[in-house]
């Protein structure tokens, strides 16, 4: 009813007028504080490659010409018109079986492989917070884990396509799911088994190749459906810490997203504007 709903609107406004003051004092000592961590940086050259300040990653090396069909009234990518294009050396079938071998190597980090003739001098590891790393800082972290010793049962499931706008890129889709029954080593420690099970969500990875058939940057970790799986929509290594009861004790190794304030009473302010009869889009009347 409408007092119901007027109710409604005064809550979400006051609501919103408390988190927006929240967020206004925060904003003003994180910018405070920030202006004095960038001082400190410029008088000693500290903070290189850290969250603010990642060094810049490699640039999109091929393209292709894209070729398009008309069927049923959508015009889509013509996918194999498009790779016919490509001026790479390495055809799709060679380059998906490069990367699965790339993957069998696990990266380089495998007993008996080698990293250098894997991944290039030049070599990114790229994910949605971690990166860009150089080769021997991904070989270093990611041989430490021990993944498959920490997950025996670890299956990726992935299915791979080489994408035909980028044709040295090998992209691979996994739903990961494993069992924690070894020791899974991160940041020093030492996590013991726990027999949780995880599930990953649907993520989207790939490698790209240089012409002599090296990897020079892999992403990984890039949720496609956050409500799949028990990460909360987790990706990489950090999925495998909250799905076993470690997570990160950051708000990026909590969850996929974690909602602002600020957006939180911007929500609010749309939620009032409707229960007084206007939507919060197009600013007219319901």
């Amino acid at each position: 009813n409408k007092h119901m709903q007027r109710l409604a609107a005064l809550g979400n406004l006051c609501t919103a007028s408390l988190l927006l003051t929240i967020d206004l004092i925060h904003s003003a000592i994180r910018g405070a504080l920030l202006f004095a961590v960038d001082l400190i940086d410029v008088a000693t050259g500290s903070g290189k490659n850290t969250g603010r300040k990642k060094l810049g990653w490699h640039e999109q090396r091929y393209a292709t010409s894209p070729v398009f069909s008309d069927e049923g009234g959508y015009e889509a990518l013509d996918s194999a018109a498009t790779l016919a294009t490509s001026t790479f050396p390495i055809g799709p079938e060679e380059l998906i079986a490069k990367a699965k071998r790339v993957l069998a190597a696990e990266f380089g980090t495998k007993a008996g492989a080698d990293p250098a003739a894997l991944l290039s001098d030049d070599f990114q590891f790229v994910a949605p917070i971690i990166g860009p790393l150089s080769r021997a800082e991904f070989v270093r972290a990611f041989g430490s884990f021990k993944l498959k010793e920490a997950f025996p049962d670890l299956r990726d499931k992935s299915w791979f396509a080489v994408d035909p706008l980028e044709p040295n890129r090998v992209w691979f889709f996994s739903r990961a799911e494993a069992t924690h029954t070894g020791t899974l080593h991160f940041g020093g420690r030492a996590i013991a088994a726990t027999h949780k099970v995880v599930r990953s969500p649907p993520q989207a990875q790939s490698l790209l190749f240089d012409r002599e058939g090296k990897v020079y940057t892999l992403t990984v970790g890039y949720c496609m459906d956050k409500r799949i799986g028990n990460t909360e929509g987790l990706g990489g290594v950090f999925a495998y810490l909250k799905a076993v009861g470690q997570p990160l004790p950051v708000k990026e190794g909590q969850r996929l997203y974690t909602p602002s304030v600020r957006f939180e009473a911007l929500e609010r302010l749309g939620k009032c504007a409707e229960a007084l009869g206007y939507d919060p889009a197009t600013r007219k009347r319901l």
